[in-house]
């Protein structure tokens, strides 16, 4: 393909001889009016292909369908008014930003369009134009629209030949504007469209209504279609066969690559759990509750199914999956097989080793860790062991997946807190010769809508139940300035013999963000805050050894406090920790601020968790006591406009918090989909199309269960819709 061929951009005899690949995968950088300066900025948006621009969506879309009197304009609504340019001024304000301010007039009024910080516009009019605003309308201080859509029209210009439309809205960067980004995407459109492909059967559009794949583009971006036609209600149908599209191409995804897994051979015959089982059962100091026994029960019947276990296990912080995992892989090991668990971290990794040890004390199971920085020599003796096939558990992070590990013998293989390693990782602990057995466990509960497309190759066990006799947490959003009683009621916590974690969102200060650092404050708190008690730091750059001995000494209530970043979210488990402060807790997500409040409370103690929100906010906080009987809590009670912080404090149900992540998130955001190895969803909302979430699985079902009935050409063409989602992954994979 020749940089004149893409210049011209038109249907010549030779671009017609070119792939449906290589036209949508062209660089957009050859697309009229583009060019290397524009590409790079539309880049930063994360069009770089033509496939790229038909699939970067408009938010919203824009009534100019009627052009309405300036004496007519209601604040607040979403206006395209008419008028000739009449006063154009630029000034700077106090803050050194250049305010741009075009008046507008009809024979009814006056409007304003303003523009901060961009002083070229000054220099876009000439008194006298006749132009049209559109735009969302503020009546005070005056009659105005901040940065209006603006149109220059020719002098023949009349109000009433004006023939509007619904103009798609797109997300832009400061290096281009919303013509230039339309201009783009209907070039983009007029170029790609043509080898857009319907894959869907058409008895399948018409038995769910739903309308042809090119069709819904052209739409969608307001491209080549009657503007009578451009309606609400046709833009609203265009879009639910874009999100069927989503969520089509990863259930069908996941159908072809649960195929090709099933494909390899499965040679392992577990038994039925034994006596090994049965005794560890016994000598627990607890009782399983009935959550846990249910659980237990699915994984252990899944293990002597005659094909490999495909399994999700979710539940809450501290609802007890350590055990029913454990419960799995004695049961494993108890029939000569091997058990690995794998952790996303080597403080968890370490951790898991620690309690699994403890709890498997003088049953004469050989238990490993293999983590990045095992010494060589236990590094050694641990591959060699797992090569000769010794019955046993093996806990480690990524090292597990190594080159130089070998696990012939592996049975079962456990990833813990799934969501860290992304879906595709699961393949390279099971291998790539035949099929394990595999449970995945996550600590962050699953929102149902997700759990049908990041797990939709899984079946899903939920612990639902929390073990009796835990004390929920209470948890407050306070404003820095309270922090000096914060500190007061960790010292009277540490004086009843408790212990607290104070966690940053940084290690070091950053250039960029204006954040606490992990570091300095340590220094802080150990010489001016609090230098009577005994603080320890740990961090994602502490070595591991150094780490575990503070980790030990915190445990072993040595110290008072432990300064941490992140790296205590999951698996320390510390039931003297009472109080968990979380600074800047505005910057993290609200799953990763369950995740660290599930460190405390583990104690018969009432715990509490403190969310300081650094976030300035338009309206002042509310101040809302209540009646208590403790005077320290009721010192730091603070309600916020912080919607997150204000659920964690109103909820301890991990379950409810993660439906309220991904509302706030998304799914990209909640859990990582690029981490996944599943196409992101650029339209699709898990929350808001969860019905059309079920009619596409339903699709995809019904065409994989009868792929031999459908035509070649159909086949063909889902095989080809899925590589544009998932890439050479899904190549060589019989679509159906």
């Amino acid at each position: 393909m020749t940089k004149e061929i893409n210049q011209n951009n038109n249907a010549s005899q030779t671009e017609s001889v070119l792939s449906a690949d290589e036209v949508l995968d062209s660089s957009i950088q050859y697309l009229k009016g583009v060019g290397p300066k524009r590409a790079a900025a539309l880049k930063k948006c994360g069009v770089s292909t033509v496939w790229d621009a038909l699939n970067y969506f408009p938010y919203r879309h824009e009534d100019r369908r009627k052009i309405i009197h300036i004496r007519d304009v209601e604040n607040g609504e979403f206006v395209t008014v008419y008028g000739l340019v009449d006063t154009i001024a630029s000034r700077k304000m106090r803050n050194r930003k250049t305010l741009v301010q075009v008046s507008i007039k009809d024979a009814s009024g006056i409007i304003y369009g303003v523009w901060f910080n961009q002083k070229w516009m000054k220099d876009k009019f000439k008194k006298g134009q006749k132009v049209l605003f559109s735009g969302k309308a503020q009546t005070s201080p005056s009659l105005q629209i901040t940065n209006p859509a603006v149109e220059i029209l020719p002098e023949d210009f009349f109000p009433e030949d004006y023939e509007g439309t619904l103009i798609p809205i797109y997300r832009l960067t400061e290096e281009i504007n919303a013509l230039a980004m339309r201009k783009v995407i209907q070039s983009a459109l007029e170029r790609g469209l043509p080898f857009v492909e319907e894959y869907l059967p058409e008895k399948v559009l018409k038995q769910f209504s739903i309308m042809p794949l090119r069709e819904a583009y052209k739409i969608i971006h307001s491209y080549d279609y009657p503007a009578e036609k451009l309606t609400e209600q046709n833009i609203a149908i265009a879009r639910r066969r874009i999100v069927i599209d989503e969520f089509f191409v990863i259930a069908m995804g996941l159908l072809m690559k649960r195929r090709r897994t099933e494909q390899l051979p499965y040679l392992i015959h577990h038994k039925k759990p034994g006596k090994l089982v049965v005794d560890f059962i016994k000598s627990l100091n607890f009782k399983l509750t009935a959550a846990q026994k249910k659980v237990s029960k699915e994984i252990l019947d899944d293990l002597v199914k005659n094909k490999p276990m495909n399994r999700l296990l979710q539940g809450d912080v501290g609802s007890g999956k350590t055990i029913v995992a454990l419960i799995a892989m004695l049961s494993v090991v108890d029939g000569g097989y091997q058990a690995a668990l794998m952790a996303p971290t080597e403080v968890l990794a370490r951790q898991h080793f620690k309690t699994i040890s403890s709890q498997l004390h003088g049953t004469g199971i050989k238990i490993n860790v293999l983590t990045g920085s095992t010494k060589a020599k236990a590094r050694r003796e641990i591959i060699e062991s797992l090569a000769a096939g010794e019955p046993q558990i093996i806990i480690g992070t990524h090292a597990l997946i190594q080159a130089k590990v070998k696990i012939p013998k592996l049975g079962l293989a456990i990833i813990d807190e799934q969501h860290k390693f992304g879906v595709m990782q699961r393949n390279q602990l099971r291998g790539e010769t035949e099929q394990i057995d595999v449970l995945v466990m996550t600590a962050t509960p699953i929102p149902r809508s997700l759990a049908l497309t990041v797990y939709g190759d899984l079946s899903i066990s939920t612990i639902d139940e929390l073990p009796k006799g835990r004390i929920p947490i209470k948890t407050y959003v306070i404003r820095p300035e309270r922090l000096p009683r914060v500190w007061e009621f960790i010292r009277k916590q540490v004086s009843q013999g408790r212990q607290a974690y104070i966690v940053y969102p940084l290690i070091d200060e950053s250039d960029k963000l204006p954040l606490k650092p992990a570091v300095a404050m340590y220094e802080e708190l150990k010489g001016k805050i609090l230098p009577d008690l005994k603080i320890g730091l740990v961090h994602g750059r502490v070595k591991a050894d150094e780490k575990e001995n503070v980790m030990n000494a915190f445990r072993e209530g040595k110290l008072d406090v432990l300064v941490s970043t992140t790296v205590i979210e999951v698996g320390i488990d510390v039931p003297n920790a009472s109080v968990m402060v979380i600074e800047e807790a505005n910057r993290f997500g609200l799953a990763q601020l369950h995740q660290l409040r599930g460190r405390i409370g583990r104690g018969g103690e009432i715990s509490y968790c403190i969310l300081v929100n650094n976030e300035r906010e338009d309206q002042p906080l509310r101040e809302k006591i209540k009646k208590n009987n403790e005077p320290v809590q009721q010192d730091l009670l603070e309600t916020t406009s912080n919607s997150r912080l204000a659920i964690m404090a109103e909820t301890n149900d991990g379950f409810r918090i993660a439906e309220e992540d991904l509302k706030i998130r998304g799914p990209g955001e909640f859990f990582g989909i690029e981490q996944t190895g599943l196409p992101a969803l650029k339209l699709a909302n898990l929350i808001g199309d969860e019905e059309e979430l079920r009619l596409s699985r339903h699709i995809a079902d019904t065409l994989y269960q009868y792929r031999d009935t459908l035509k070649p050409e159909t086949r063909e063409k889902i095989r080809h819709r899925l590589y544009r989602a998932f890439g050479k992954t899904i190549r060589g994979v019989d679509a159906g």
